[in-house]
């Protein structure tokens, strides 16, 4: 690891470290059994302290987020093609927990959604339509924020919208500042300055259809907590790049 690649905690624990090993090297040498002896003794075990207690709390830089929106980019891609390559070209429906509280999507093969949803396939083929049954990509990630954060999502429109705005500026820290508003039925929702800006590229520039199939992590999150605060199916109307930021629409399923 080289120096520059060491952040100011990281670098200060090493010299109190160092600053101890030194006093601690002087008193010995000098063996004089004194006041001053004394002293250095007691600096450098205090510094010794102060250097393990900064390496503890030193948790490495973090990711690049050019690298963390990278991440997702293949997955969201692959999924949309092997929907595609099954003969599937409707967008999602991010449906409201259920009973179990977990979080389904849905991808309809025609303009029907099979009325009954199976536990256990993920492709449903019924008298009254076929889809596609998963996971979205956010539901780790929401189930974190439920477990972890206390997230509960409101019902009312104007608090789903600031709980919203805290999620995506102030937990999870991907943009700021971020709005989120009703126009109509519609849930708008603009990440200025979004940090994961070129995972959102690169996803479009496979095909603007993943972002509707399937939703990367972050589109996915939102129509996931549309869906539960709304309790209504929902889905991605568009994400698109705005800027150097991103808005994304989510409408309720007719």
């Amino acid at each position: 690891m080289k120096l520059s690649d060491l952040n100011d905690t990281y670098l200060a624990a090493f010299l109190l470290l160092g600053a101890a090993a030194a006093a601690l090297i002087v008193a010995t040498l000098t063996g004089r059994g004194d006041l001053t002896s004394a002293t250095l003794v007691l600096a450098g075990f205090g510094s010794f302290i102060a250097g393990v207690f900064l390496l503890a709390l030193y948790k490495g830089e973090p990711v690049d987020p050019a690298v963390a929106a990278l991440l997702p980019v293949q997955g969201t891609i692959g999924i949309a093609t092997l929907i595609a390559d099954l003969g599937v070209q409707g967008d999602a429906l991010f449906m409201p927990p259920g009973e179990d509280g977990a979080v389904v999507e849905v991808v309809p093969a025609g303009a029907n959604v099979p009325a009954s949803l199976p536990a256990g396939y993920s492709y449903v083929t019924a008298a009254d339509g076929a889809a596609v049954v998963m996971a979205p990509l956010a539901a780790p990630l929401l189930d974190h924020l439920k477990r972890s954060c206390s997230l509960e999502i409101p019902s009312d429109r104007e608090q789903l919208c600031e709980a919203i705005v805290e999620i995506f500026g102030n937990v999870l820290e991907v943009a700021g500042p971020v709005t989120a508003r009703f126009e109509g039925e519609n849930l708008v929702i603009d990440l200025r300055n979004f940090t994961l800006f070129k995972g959102c590229l690169a996803v479009r520039k496979a095909s603007p259809k993943c972002c509707t199939m399937v939703g990367c992590p972050i589109c996915s999150l939102a129509a996931c907590v549309a869906a539960e605060g709304l309790a209504a199916p929902c889905r991605i109307a568009s994400a698109a790049p705005a800027g150097d930021g991103l808005q994304i629409i989510i409408e309720q399923a007719a």
